[in-house]
């Protein structure tokens, strides 16, 4: 069974994160003191060995199920998280009350097809520290994480990065469809993200018979869970009704 990282009172509703390729825990430090209010928080270690995105739901799937009786009161996931979110509520529609999908790509992207290669020949700047800084720049983390980021990726192995990133560009939502998930979902991205991550957006809409989509003016990719915790935090509370 996966570990999970745990913050705050085990008898408040449980919350649980998933984060995006190359986050871990750290990526939520900013948002744990302000949501533990309401929630028990999980951080399951799902991308440390990641494999497939089938076997990363089944691992959620076994440990909701062991530890919180199968079922938890919200689901959040970021990027790859949200997928694997996604393909867990289409095989088990009952496992959380309420579902936020940040960012989520539900479309296979080009790019799969040279991921291997690519990844191949770039792993091994993923050893260098400035490169890695650069990257979280690139991904608009706040500067005091750049440190946490790349001690995040340099424990990647190159089987799992690949891995990873093979998953989240061949993701094809349409294949969950349809989804019998009768909770409330928060679909959430930024306009200044990639065009896909605005189509899947408003096709996952389509697909949800209780879901609202929440476009965030100016954001970009993954930027209201890793530089908007208070405003993360409300959105939380929103969508089960705390605020």
């Amino acid at each position: 069974m996966i570990t999970y990282q745990a913050y705050g009172n085990s008898k408040k509703p449980v919350l649980c994160l998933l984060p995006g390729a190359g986050l871990g825990a750290w990526a939520y430090q900013q948002i744990i003191p302000l949501i533990s209010k309401n929630f028990y928080i999980i951080i399951p270690d799902v991308l440390p060995n990641f494999t497939t995105m089938t076997d990363a739901s089944q691992q959620l799937h076994e440990l909701i199920t062991a530890k919180f009786q199968g079922h938890i009161q919200t689901l959040a996931g970021l990027s790859i998280g949200a997928q694997i979110a996604l393909n867990l509520i289409s095989s088990y529609p009952t496992i959380c009350t309420n579902l936020l999908l940040e960012s989520c790509a539900a479309f296979p992207q080009p790019i799969h097809k040279v991921i291997k290669p690519l990844t191949s020949l770039s792993y091994s700047l993923t050893r260098f520290t400035q490169f890695n800084r650069l990257q979280a720049a690139a991904l608009h983390l706040p500067s005091n994480e750049y440190s946490s980021y790349d001690q995040e990726v340099k424990s990647i192995s190159k089987q799992t990065l690949i891995n990873t990133l093979t998953a989240n560009t061949t993701f094809d939502a349409r294949k969950l469809i349809p989804i019998d998930f009768n909770g409330k979902t928060f679909i959430v991205y930024g306009t200044s993200e990639k065009k896909i991550i605005i189509k899947s957006s408003h096709y996952l809409l389509k697909n949800f018979r209780n879901a609202k989509i929440i476009p965030l003016t100016n954001y970009y990719h993954g930027e209201l869970t890793l530089t908007h915790p208070v405003e993360f935090t409300q959105m939380i509370n929103k969508l089960n009704n705390y605020d």
